[in-house]
């Protein structure tokens, strides 16, 4: 029952159920739900009313003592009376079709609105339990990647500052049809996207589970392959983990983590170091900082990321940031940079949950400004990026992205493709070229930042520059091939399978199941 309610109001929040993995994530989803606002459902009072009913008068009856005949067939009865149950898909808690949301493209959710919460979440666990990829051995491994060592010993000609920044929910809200702003909350963004390198990430998730992209931008591997509801940094991250910072470290960087939040958060405080991250700056570590929704402010993290800058020795710098500030919810009255939002369609809660979200942003928009006016000051080559890691869940069940017309509420490969896409630019002030990459899956961006900057050495990150000519991006929900069509996995040809699974079968490699 307990689990049935979690999974209820994890769908009312986010969009979807409740899965195995994260169980793992109980100290965040206690840490983080003081900041929601979280309504009591009629039918979930009545359900744990009835369910204290029960316990409280199976309690009072009389115990009878029965024949073992008796108390046998009883058994059998009980068994086959659960489990018809678990198998004919009869709802032990509310699902979907309860709350009127139809997602049937959603491989989680079709598995619990088909089957109930009992077998769905079995399935899920099943789904943790990683097959090896099919052919794999580690001399296959080895011949996938003997062409990429070519090079490698290149050295980089300019070692610039690397600054990446991860942005929490951020996405190009101005292309929600019909939305009037007062004023464009991305102006500085949109004018840095037209004059620099910019693009679009895949990502793996909707709403939540924010270190998944993180881990997949600094180590090239997919949570598509070990499931999007199974934590990376908990389970799959370990001292032998390669990433980008651990690239660059080799090369003489010193490397730094920045964050708006509580180092324990997803399991940072552990994986961070495992991924070659020296220094971990996060929420305990400020003093009196700007706060905006509650949370440490974008303006605040910039601060802090010059202030290092200020207090560098010659070595290049390689920081990993990851701000807080847009986190849901969005039921505050978040008005600071006074952007309002009219369409004809939106409700006066949506309204309102738009509007903070949007000013939110737009205080991003002006840090981010803020950062790049004082590195254009700077002498030293410097690179900054910033991205977003998922879509906002700006209100209950995909119903603002459906009202405003951004999705068709069918959910598939179009819808999937908006609602797992985020934009990113890449900004520097040594002339290096303006790129346009188009939309690339979120495991690419590592490798096609190094690459940008001249960085040629690690076989995998040059495997993933050549396979992101056959696939674009890829995942559960839509795959875009290498000439921009979007696909769904049924639709692959021959050559795109074995370019899929030969990337499972490297990464399945680099995870190092085999020896753990």
């Amino acid at each position: 029952m307990t689990l049935c309610i979690i999974s209820f109001y994890k769908f009312v929040i986010s969009g979807e159920y409740l899965v195995p993995a994260d169980l793992a994530l109980a100290g965040e989803a206690a840490s983080i739900s003081k900041e929601m606002n979280i309504r009591i459902e009629r039918n979930v009072v009545i359900g744990v009313l009835l369910s204290i009913t029960i316990i409280i008068s199976a309690f009072k009856c009389k115990w009878i003592e029965l024949k073992k005949g008796y108390r046998f067939v009883g058994t059998i009865l009980c068994a086959l009376l659960f489990f018809t149950t678990a198998i004919v898909g009869v709802k032990v808690c509310p699902s979907e079709k309860d709350i009127s949301v139809h997602s049937s493209d959603l491989t989680v959710n079709e598995q619990y609105n088909e089957n109930g919460f009992i077998v769905g979440f079995t399935q899920e666990i099943m789904e943790l339990m990683l097959e090896k990829p099919e052919g794999y051995s580690e001399e296959e491994v080895q011949r996938l990647l003997a062409p990429y060592q070519m090079g490698t010993e290149e050295e980089m000609k300019v070692k610039p500052n690397i600054i990446m920044i991860m942005n929490e929910s951020f996405f190009d809200v101005t292309k929600l049809e019909e939305v009037s702003f007062s004023e464009n909350p991305l102006s500085n963004f949109k004018d840095y996207q037209n004059s620099f390198a910019k693009g679009s990430i895949a990502t793996s998730i909707y709403g939540g589970r924010t270190s998944q992209t993180e881990y997949e931008v600094l180590t090239g591997e997919s949570v598509y392959f070990t499931d999007p509801s199974n934590i990376a940094y908990s389970k799959f991250v370990h001292e032998d983990t390669q990433s980008m910072a651990k690239l660059l470290k080799a090369e003489g960087y010193k490397t730094v983590a920045l964050h708006g939040y509580e180092k324990k958060f997803f399991s940072r405080d552990e994986a961070y170091p495992n991924l070659g991250l020296d220094q971990f700056i996060a929420s305990e570590d400020f003093e009196n900082p700007k706060l905006a929704r509650g949370y440490i402010s974008d303006e605040a993290l910039v601060d802090k990321i010059i202030d290092l800058y200020e207090h560098k020795d010659n070595n290049p710098l390689f920081y990993h940031v990851v701000t807080m500030q847009n986190h849901m919810p969005y039921s505050d009255t978040y008005t600071a940079n006074n952007i309002t939002v009219s369409h004809p369609n939106l409700s006066d809660t949506q309204l309102n949950s738009l509007t903070s979200y949007v000013n939110s942003i737009k205080d991003s928009d002006k840090a981010l400004k803020q950062l790049i006016d004082y590195f254009s000051q700077v002498d030293e080559p410097t690179v900054i990026v910033m991205y977003g890691d998922h879509l906002p869940a700006l209100d209950e069940q995909y119903e603002l992205y459906k009202d405003s017309h951004f999705i068709e509420g069918n959910f598939d490969k179009e819808d999937c493709v908006k609602l797992y896409q985020t934009p990113f630019v890449i900004w520097n002030n040594y002339n290096l070229p303006q790129k346009d990459f188009g939309t690339i899956d979120a495991t690419y961006l590592g490798g096609q930042v190094l690459d940008y900057i001249g960085y040629h050495k690690d076989a995998y990150m040059n495997y993933l520059l050549d396979t992101s000519k056959i696939l674009k991006a890829y995942g559960e929900h839509f795959v875009i091939d290498g000439k921009g069509q979007i696909k769904t996995l049924e639709d692959l040809t021959e050559q795109e399978k074995i370019t899929l699974n030969n990337l499972w079968m490297i990464q399945y490699n680099r995870l190092g199941i085999e020896e753990n």
